[in-house]
């Protein structure tokens, strides 16, 4: 990375700021970066600090205007080769979770380092993102934040975006001027993507979300099999409530939280398609408790599971959910 050189200008005469050292950068860049994420990436929000992954904590996490989820590793120097390993090994666990197990592991995770507590992490991403199934959280983006980069931590996170993968390497450099501590960032001019379409349900009512829902059935011929389908879940999920979303209406059952507290945990969705079908989503948590419900109409109804493995049986992965793409008969 080029060296950052800043002056103060008084009139016409120019006097080098000094650069701070390192270290002394380091101990608040992760404090100052909490308390205004918008330094990391525009309209991004924390969900966690110091998450918990087999590999070890991860710094800062977070969602961003879209709803996919963004790790970030912070480190006190220049970034090496031994970052790009380590962020890589805390995604690969986040992302193995799947996304049930992660939607709970970040509501149980969540609250600490002065970032929003999130009782059920599923709702909160709905409410603020208009969608009410969480595979938008993927594919993961991985942030490396440093005081500077070396040549070969530079050369491998371009090798890996080339091959699919999404890392970026944000730099900062610490400068100290009349007992001020300033701080810069190389900002690099990217080419924006066109934006991916996603319906969003943030102004619209609850009885508006549903009346276009119920459209969209009609149109697709589904109407009547949407009904029943719902039907099944309320005389069936005593307690149950729906919440209709911008492609179907997610199932909850009351729960409580790790703290105690009482919540309401989405369980399954229905989705209305075409050809007068639908979609009967489980989550990982419903297929826990009903392995032996489960097994026999997985022989007799063509299903998927999330994450896409066919060649995995769900019931070998706990957070795997199983999806059932049914006409009226199934």
């Amino acid at each position: 990375m080029d060296e950052i050189k800043l002056w103060a200008l008084a009139g016409e005469r120019a006097s080098r700021v000094q650069p701070s050292s390192a270290m002394d950068s380091e101990l608040r860049l992760e404090e100052i970066l909490v308390k205004n994420p918008e330094m990391l990436i525009p309209d991004l929000t924390l969900i966690g600090w110091q998450t918990a992954t087999d590999g070890g904590p991860l710094d800062l996490l977070g969602v961003d205007s879209d709803g996919r989820l963004v790790l970030f590793e912070l480190k006190r120097d220049r970034l090496s080769r031994d970052a790009v390993a380590q962020i890589i090994d805390y995604a690969s666990d986040i992302e193995s979770m799947g996304v049930d197990k992660l939607a709970g592991h970040i509501a149980e995770q969540s609250g600490a380092g002065g970032i929003e507590k999130i009782e059920n992490f599923h709702e909160w991403h709905a409410g603020k993102f208009g969608e009410d199934r969480l595979d938008v959280l993927l594919p993961l983006r991985m942030f490396l934040v440093g005081l500077g980069v070396d040549d070969r931590t530079q050369r491998m996170a371009k090798f890996l975006n080339g091959k699919g993968m999404s890392i970026s390497l944000l730099t900062f450099q610490g400068f100290t001027q009349d007992d001020k501590t300033l701080l810069a960032r190389q900002m690099p001019v990217e080419t924006k993507e066109e934006p991916v379409s996603r319906p969003s349900r943030n102004s619209l009512s609850s009885a508006e979300i549903q009346e276009e829902l119920l459209r969209r059935a009609k149109e697709n011929d589904a109407s009547d099999l949407l009904e029943s389908v719902r039907a099944m879940f309320r005389e069936n999920w005593i307690g149950s409530r729906e919440t209709p979303g911008a492609i179907g209406f997610s199932i909850g059952l009351p729960g409580r939280t790790p703290a105690g507290g009482s919540t309401r945990h989405a369980y399954g969705r229905v989705d209305p398609l075409g050809d007068g079908r639908v979609t009967i989503i489980f989550y990982g948590r419903s297929v826990e408790l009903c392995r032996e419900q489960f097994a026999p109409l997985m022989n007799e109804i063509r299903y998927q599971t999330w994450p896409r493995d066919r060649k995995d049986n769900p019931f070998e992965r706990p957070a795997a959910e199983i999806q059932f793409g049914v006409n009226a008969d199934e």
